[in-house]
């Protein structure tokens, strides 16, 4: 009787298992992100708290990597075997994971689908676009780019707003005054993806791209050494040195310089109220809400808006079940509330992609986007048609990725800037260096 009651309670074990969800047999898959601020982390942690007490199939591994250093853990990941089944990350990252056909876009798609392309803004889509067919990435927020100004300041010089070449040098100069440590501008000159980004929007709106229609790298084209030329130029009127995006913001923030390159993160920081933010320039202004304004629009010889879409993407696994789960929480945070909280990290900075959560009034119903007022839906406006280097003619060239993980745009600005080469030798030199890249 011993022996029959010891197989009966087992048997009653391995039933309970089995009829209590796998309580013993959660999987667990590894997401990577590149939102490393504290209360950034905090906030996904909380959905991710969420999403494991809804279900109890799936278990999140969170780990917090910066963006400039995709490119080198991923490396060290696939020597040491072991990679993440989940990123979010920037498109150009993901494009170029996708060229080296490292991602499950099997995935990818099916995320899409269940969410609706329709329910996805096309410019987003179309900045993960795979060349084949289908798409790279699942797009997540974006953010757009360009030039935020002291209107008050313009309208005392009497200048017009800094959205065309010629508005934006005589700005520059005439704001100017390196003595009394303030500046004309701030724009990117150092070898990172700011550079990169800033720089991209003058390139764009003289007609100046990296790849032909064909694929060629076509960086010593004459568009592009005149638009080197001009940011040289340009940068005689920023703060001496190397300059990032922190000296950007902190810069503007103080009031040392009314014109400064920035995505729509800045928003977050300027809708401070100016009270008890010191940054390394100092002080921050009060009311610089109501004092500032946005170009987003470049126009030269075309109108440029640049922006940036980051997103979810996979990585090809060779355990299924894990990446069944970085599925369900992809979808898992691209749906109602959880999208909100998640985008409320930044808000003004990460944009939502999908129209039926930008037009809902819970998404709207912040605090900050309130300050911002009429500015905050005209702000988010390019997004839908922000360009970008790796697209050229409809046609998007993944192997971009291989050229602005390696810095080379920064590198070459930062050789005329620091180095004094000219336009003409930078542009034969990150030629060269993109050439090289793809090969």
């Amino acid at each position: 009787m011993q022996k029959k009651t010891i197989v009966k309670i087992s048997l009653m074990v391995v039933l309970l298992l089995v009829f209590t969800g796998n309580t013993f047999a959660q999987t667990t898959f590894e997401y990577w992100t590149t939102q490393t601020e504290e209360n950034r982390v905090e906030v996904i942690n909380q959905l991710i708290d969420r999403f494991e007490a809804q279900q109890d199939e799936y278990k999140v591994e969170l780990v917090t990597v910066q963006e400039n250093d995709i490119p080198t853990k991923l490396a060290a990941g696939m020597a040491a075997g072991r990679l993440p089944q989940m990123i979010e990350v920037g498109a150009e990252n993901i494009l170029k994971l996708g060229a080296e056909g490292m991602l499950d876009t099997e995935a990818v798609n099916d995320v899409v689908s269940d969410i609706g392309e329709d329910d996805i803004y096309d410019g987003a889509l179309k900045m993960l676009a795979s060349p084949e067919g289908g798409y790279f990435g699942v797009p997540l927020h974006g953010w757009v780019q360009g030039i935020w100004y002291r209107e008050d300041l313009f309208e005392e010089k009497g200048l017009e707003a800094p959205t065309t070449w010629d508005n934006i040098i005589k700005a520059a100069k005439a704001f100017h005054n390196p003595e009394e440590q303030k500046y004309g501008i701030v724009i990117g000159t150092d070898k990172d993806s700011y550079a990169r980004q800033t720089f991209t929007q003058y390139a764009l709106s003289n007609n100046a791209r990296i790849f032909d229609k064909d694929g060629n790298i076509i960086f010593n084209s004459p568009e592009m050494v005149e638009t080197l030329d001009y940011y040289k130029r340009l940068a005689e009127f920023t703060p001496p040195g190397p300059n990032g995006w922190r000296d950007a913001r902190d810069l503007y923030l103080a009031g040392r310089v009314p014109m400064m390159m920035y995505s729509t993160y800045i928003m977050d920081d300027i809708g401070l109220g100016a009270t008890g933010y010191e940054g390394e320039q100092g002080e921050m202004l009060k009311n610089l809400v109501d004092k500032t304004n946005f170009a987003n629009t470049m126009k030269h010889k075309s109108d440029a808006v640049f922006g940036q879409i980051a997103g979810f993407t996979f990585i090809k696994s060779e355990d299924q079940k894990k990446v069944e789960g970085a599925k369900a929480f992809a979808e898992f945070v691209l749906s109602g509330e959880n999208y909100i909280d998640f985008l409320h990290m930044a808000p003004g900075g990460m944009n939502a992609v999908r129209p039926s959560i930008a037009n809902d009034p819970k998404y709207l119903d912040h605090e900050l986007l309130k300050v911002w007022g009429d500015k905050s839906a005209r702000i988010a406006s390019g997004l839908n048609s922000i360009g970008k280097f790796g697209y050229v003619g409809g046609k998007v060239f993944p192997e971009i990725g291989n050229i602005t993980s390696q810095f080379i745009v920064g590198q070459t600005i930062m050789k005329m800037t620091e180095s004094g080469w000219t336009a003409e030798e930078a542009a034969e030199w990150g030629q060269k260096e993109m050439e090289d890249a793809l090969e």
